[in-house]
């Protein structure tokens, strides 16, 4: 523990942001941070709609005084950067010190005791394996994020112990099981085709958000997870926390992203579902009736009326029923 103990002396890291929980019984434990699998979801679950993906290449608007306090280390030479490739440099020579080659950015939400996507950042990972993950919802088997939180430490892995968590699930129904199981076998498989097959995984606070967390995960080819020793995951937190400060301050995230008129996100297509929700909108109907008009459940309408208010930066529903009126599809 003497890494983790000399990580946080010199990193300014709250002590009590990794600390183990003392005299908690698992079960407790879970309560308090574990994240909630999901089942299999399908058609207009919330669960499984993808993330908005974004790069680290837009500015954040205009910082308060307390986020242009001195920064040191990764933190301010990320900052003072200039290009998005310096950026990425940057990060990826710090990756590759520890034995890593990418490192993902995951941003989720919980509702309901829902695992839901918000964004990914593509600036540092394996981007083709990450769309590829959350197009095929294996965030909703992933046994990563019950995991982590439990511990109360980052989650050091491999293909051999993510199989072995699958198999300690709680006992399901046979039919849900099944399905389960073979969602998580393509999840191995996935990853070992990708050439991924050890990593660190962990979870931090989003700024701000109460229902929003940020999930980091460092990934490597090497085979098994004995070499992520005790200072590989002390620098590999810091590298974590470091990206971390400079995305929640100095990088213009997707719900923010406005296009050069400063009236609508310039971010990927809107689907047709949230089409249908916007004209909706804009014929005065209620987040009930848009349901039964569009046959969603509530909880859906309600997942896409947040996207919709990320979107267009709307705080509320007149404001976005305002930025509805601008829209064109």
């Amino acid at each position: 523990m003497n890494a983790f103990a000399t990580l946080i002396g010199s990193a300014a890291i709250p002590p009590l942001l990794f600390a183990r929980r003392r005299g908690a019984a698992p079960a407790v434990a879970a309560r308090r941070g574990a994240a909630p699998m999901v089942p299999p979801g399908g058609g207009d679950d919330p669960a499984g709609a993808l993330p908005l993906f974004y790069p680290d290449d837009k500015p954040a608007p205009p910082a308060t005084a307390d986020s242009q306090r001195h920064a040191t280390g990764l933190v301010a030479a990320l900052r003072e950067a200039r290009e998005p490739a310096a950026r990425q440099a940057l990060v990826k020579a710090q990756l590759r010190s520890i034995g890593f080659e990418w490192l993902g950015y995951a941003t989720m939400e919980t509702r309901q005791g829902v695992l839901r996507p918000v964004s990914f950042l593509t600036s540092h990972a394996h981007e083709a394996w990450a769309r590829r993950y959350f197009s095929q919802r294996w965030h909703q088997v992933d046994t990563r994020f019950k995991d982590a939180p439990v511990s109360g430490l980052p989650l050091v892995w491999d293909l051999e112990s993510l199989a072995q968590s699958q198999c300690r699930q709680p006992m399901q129904a046979e039919a849900e099981a099944v399905g389960i199981a073979a969602r998580q076998r393509m999840l191995l498989d996935g990853l070992e085709a990708a050439g991924i097959r050890s990593g660190i995984f962990f979870r931090l606070a989003s700024p701000g958000q109460t229902h929003e967390f940020t999930f980091i995960s460092l990934l490597s080819g090497t085979p098994g997870r004995r070499w992520i020793l005790d200072g590989a995951v002390g620098r590999a937190l810091v590298l974590g926390l470091s990206v971390h400060e400079h995305v929640s301050r100095h990088v213009q995230k997707p719900g923010a992203a406005l296009d050069l008129d400063g009236l609508l996100p310039a971010r990927t297509p809107m689907s047709a579902t949230q089409q249908s929700i916007l004209e909706s909108l804009l014929r005065g109907l209620s987040d009930k009736e848009i349901a039964y008009a569009l046959g969603l459940s509530s909880h859906a309408v309600d997942y896409h009326m947040r996207q919709l208010r990320r979107r267009f930066g709307a705080r509320n529903r007149v404001q976005l029923v305002s930025a509805a009126a601008d829209w064109q599809p």
